[in-house]
């Protein structure tokens, strides 16, 4: 490129947002760029080379050691947690992070973030049987780990539920991302105690958030998430060891009492709750 050049290229990407870009989205502002100048002869890849020479945008590589390394292009200095969304599109932050970012856990460098899959079928009626080989198991747990300076970032492919209860919150370190709010966290987090830490963690999350829970907005939710498995036992159970009124906590009984259920996977020897009809860690008796 000839100086003039340089400095019309440096010129429009000075004038371009901070932010984090897709290769996609930088071939776009290269086109852009080439329209308006009618620079057509200038090389994506000739652009790209000098904006990252000149400090421009940064280049920062997720690497994994399962699955191929996703690619981004940094201008400014943008947060753990906004890279952790800029990984798959539509995303948010869940579990333990969600967690952190309602002020139930102090912050870690381990950051997870979920993509919903695409709709299915509505499982068929579950039977005793069903729930009691699933959960004689250990909980699957995502293997789509990227690691990008000294972040780790957990991506998770959950239940399609249109976003449900997902909304903007302020990450600790000022950015604001989209994640479960409180009452969608604490569900998640029943579903999948393994990404709050497991099931300890969980029930000392339940006890930090008792008395800031809607229930009833947290009953909604749970409707309208439209579960197979009784969550609302594990649910109605933690609520009441929290400390929540009775009353608020025998709601959660209107989902139905059919089935035994379990808190938690791959329980041994556990202790059981003939109220929940449900099989809990005796360390929490």
């Amino acid at each position: 490129m000839t100086p003039e050049t340089r400095k019309r290229v440096r010129t429009y990407f000075d004038g371009v947002r901070p932010g984090i870009y897709w290769p996609r989205d930088l071939s776009d502002l290269v086109d852009d760029y080439r329209r308006r100048r009618g620079e057509f002869d200038l090389g994506l890849q000739q652009v790209m080379n000098f904006l990252l020479k000149e400090g421009i945008l940064h280049k920062a590589e997720f690497r994994s050691r399962r699955y191929r390394s996703i690619i981004r292009y940094l201008k400014g200095n943008p947060s753990p947690y906004e890279l952790a969304v800029s990984l798959r599109r539509d995303s948010f932050l869940c579990h333990k992070t969600a967690l952190v970012l309602h002020g139930l856990e102090p912050p870690t460098t381990t950051i997870h973030v979920n993509k919903e899959q695409a709709r299915k079928p509505a499982p068929e009626r579950m039977t005793q049987e069903d729930i009691n080989r699933a959960f004689k198991n250990r909980q699957r747990r995502s293997n789509y780990i990227l690691r990008y300076e000294r972040s780790q970032f957990v991506l998770i492919s959950g239940k399609n539920t249109g976003k449900a209860g997902v909304i903007p919150l302020r990450a600790p370190d000022g950015a604001q991302v989209d994640s479960t709010g409180l009452e969608r966290t604490l569900i998640d987090i029943v579903v999948r105690p393994a990404y709050a830490g497991g099931i300890n963690r969980v029930f000392t999350a339940y006890k930090r958030a008792a008395s800031k829970i809607d229930v009833h907005h947290m009953i909604a939710l749970l409707r309208e998430l439209g579960y197979a498995y009784p969550y609302h036992q594990s649910i109605g159970f933690l609520l009441e060891r929290a400390g929540r009124p009775r009353r608020d906590c025998e709601k959660f009984k209107d989902f139905g009492l059919e089935f035994d259920f379990f808190l938690d996977y791959c329980l041994k020897r556990p202790a059981y709750d003939r109220n929940w009809r449900l099989y809990y860690p005796r360390e929490l008796a």
